[in-house]
């Protein structure tokens, strides 16, 4: 069978796509890696393309997918529409896949987690769930929370089949979801999206770390807990926590910048400037110390809750004023 992984990825999320691509060759070095450009901005990740002997994926779909994109998006996210370019991987060339974005680790072999989906019959595989991030609360969110058709997972790592949905079903469920949008997650336009179009659908999907065991439940970097490395696999130790001594498969940054105040950036810099010299890890390391000098306290004002308050209710004025007037 044909399986493989989507990423996207373009010259914004350059070192992004770097530690990535990295990670995902250490532990995947002969699964077939498909880029699914994010935009037309995509001429230095392109070079990578035969360093890291991934093809690259693009579909005469994407600007019907941008166009769904667009009538959702209510101006919070400018490149939102961008992001559904994504859900061509159901048309794809490849017959069972993962789909990545590219702020990420890689740290396992990810065959037998895709392998996963037919060995144990299910359409898709998630990771993460937040079902705020999808829906508002509301009548919509409580009739398939009762029916149980819901789980809010996150659009930037899951497993699925080719043939899972149609361009043409994507654009008939779109126009059902337009007239609930105030009911959807208002910034987060992909994932209310897909979420919606596997909840409307009624498919079998279910969290990889339920499905197969022994993975960890979460995979965003802030969770709880340290990570550590045994026998050439990664794990959580969290004492007394959900995850304590589990796989932990993959590692994702979603919210957070690329800067020394993230949360395990020893680890997203080890594949950052993996094979680089001593001298590059010196600079990164003065260049840490800098950074915490110059941004540390910019970062504890921020965090104020009455700062950050009179920040939001300027930031929400600017926004009206702006509506207003175009």
């Amino acid at each position: 069978m044909n399986i493989g992984v989507y990423f996207s990825a373009n010259d914004i999320v350059y070192d992004w796509a770097i530690a990535f691509l990295n990670s995902f060759r250490k532990f995947n070095p002969n699964l077939r890696l498909i880029l699914i450009p994010f935009n037309e901005e995509c001429d230095r990740i392109l070079t990578l393309k035969e360093i890291y002997n991934f093809e690259v994926y693009i579909d005469s779909s994407f600007p019907r997918l941008e166009a769904i994109g667009r009538a959702f998006e209510l101006g919070h996210t400018p490149t939102g529409p961008y992001w559904f370019r994504r859900y061509a991987s159901f048309w794809g060339p490849l017959d069972l896949f993962m789909y990545l974005d590219a702020r990420q680790l890689v740290l396992a072999d990810l065959k037998p987690i895709i392998l996963a989906l037919e060995k144990y019959d299910f359409h898709l595989l998630h990771f993460d769930c937040a079902i705020n991030q999808v829906y508002e609360p509301g009548e919509l969110r409580r009739n398939l929370l009762r029916k149980g058709r819901t789980k809010g997972f996150n659009s930037g790592r899951w497993i699925s089949k080719k043939g899972l949905f149609s361009l043409e079903e994507f654009e008939n469920l779109a126009e059902d979801a337009l007239q609930v949008r105030e009911e959807l997650n208002p910034r987060n336009t992909d994932q209310a999206f897909i979420n919606y179009c596997c909840d409307m659908k009624s498919i079998c999907y279910g969290h990889v770390a339920e499905v197969i065991g022994g993975i960890c439940q979460n995979a965003w970097a802030r969770q709880p807990g340290n990570i550590y490395q045994q026998d050439g696999k990664y794990y959580i130790w969290d004492y007394g926590g959900l995850d304590h001594k589990k796989q932990l498969i993959i590692l994702h940054w979603a919210g957070f910048k690329l800067n020394p105040l993230m949360p395990h950036k020893f680890l997203f810099y080890s594949y950052l400037l993996k094979n680089k010299s001593v001298v590059k890890w010196l600079l990164i390391s003065i260049l840490f110390r800098v950074y915490y000098l110059l941004i540390v306290p910019f970062k504890t004002l921020r965090e104020n809750r009455m700062l950050n308050n009179l920040y939001h209710k300027f930031k929400r004025l600017i926004l009206k004023q702006t509506v207003e007037n175009i």
